[in-house]
């Protein structure tokens, strides 16, 4: 048990590391002996707890992935209507640590390496999935599956700009903007009153069949 403690908490302040090495160096220049004086480790400690630069530049992006969905789920009332999906998402996308400069630049250093990287856009696709499973089961409840498709891309397409947007000129554009004019786009885009009710129509429609009303 202390082993597998000791690990983790190695793992994790190699991670951070990595983090604050891409922000002051750059992805070129972070090497694993860089990361290993940040950390108090030597490159071959580094190497006992990933295998390689690689694995634990992976490992790095998905503790930013990992954060991104813990943000999101932290706003996820109980049992969210679908509005309340969608806003706890651009909530959660918004969230002030991924704004902070050391993530923010590990962030767009990553996403600029997804073409060149297999780990990394791997990685990139199972969040897109991710990303739009999640925004389109909440729009699917709203409207037509044409128009949530449209959404989805106009949503998307908003939170990526704010992001970059930030990333170039932070005095621009704040996250709490960014979150208001999501919402103020989802607003343009539903019909009035759509996502305000608690259970999925689905759900409303079995409360409401022969079947259900006979055992009540």
């Amino acid at each position: 048990m202390a082993n597998a403690t000791l690990r983790r908490f190695r793992r994790d302040e190699l991670i951070d590391a990595t983090i604050t090495a891409i922000y002051e160096d750059g992805l070129k220049d972070t090497t694993l002996a860089a990361i290993g004086r940040r950390a108090g480790l030597s490159p071959a400690l580094v190497n006992h707890y990933f295998d390689g630069k690689e694995a634990l530049l992976e490992a790095t992006m998905r503790r930013l992935l990992r954060n991104l969905g813990d943000d999101i789920a932290a706003r996820l009332p109980a049992e969210p209507t679908p509005l309340g999906r969608l806003h706890a998402i651009i909530d959660g996308c918004f969230s002030r640590r991924h704004f902070l400069p050391e993530s923010m630049v590990a962030w767009l250093t990553f996403w600029l390496e997804v073409r060149r990287n297999p780990r990394f856009a791997r990685l990139q696709r199972m969040l897109n999935r991710r990303f739009e499973s999640n925004i389109m089961f909440a729009l699917r409840q709203m409207v037509p599956a044409p128009l949530a498709e449209d959404i989805f891309l106009g949503l998307t397409a908003l939170i990526d700009g704010f992001w970059w947007a930030y990333a170039i000129d932070a005095k621009r554009i704040q996250p709490a903007r960014a979150r208001r004019l999501c919402r103020d786009y989802l607003a343009s885009r539903l019909p009035p009153g759509a996502g305000m009710a608690g259970p999925s129509r689905r759900r409303r429609r079995a409360a409401a069949s022969p079947k259900a009303r006979s055992r009540s």
